[in-house]
């Protein structure tokens, strides 16, 4: 679980999907069809969670996307490495 702040409240959420690449990155993807300011604020967090565990180095490299629509995956996976 990841935490983060909205509206000056800490909530925490659970990423919907963690996909080891083939290039042994892991992968943070979340699928979103309309976006919201909860949203927006949820992947500030995510991004600086990520930042930080690529930071300390013992977990591996990590990175995070968002997908939109379904056909967008194919490339969300080559952009992070796994095409």
């Amino acid at each position: 679980e990841i935490l983060y702040t909205f509206e000056g409240v800490v909530h925490k959420f659970r990423p919907d999907f963690l996909i080891r690449l083939t290039n042994g990155k892991m992968l943070i993807l979340e699928i979103k069809g309309q976006d919201s300011r909860q949203n927006i604020a949820k992947r500030e967090f995510l991004d600086e969670w990520v930042r930080a565990v690529n930071q300390h180095g013992e977990f591996g490299v990590w990175c995070w996307d968002v997908s939109r629509i379904p056909a967008d995956v194919r490339d969300i996976l080559a952009k992070h490495g796994n095409a």
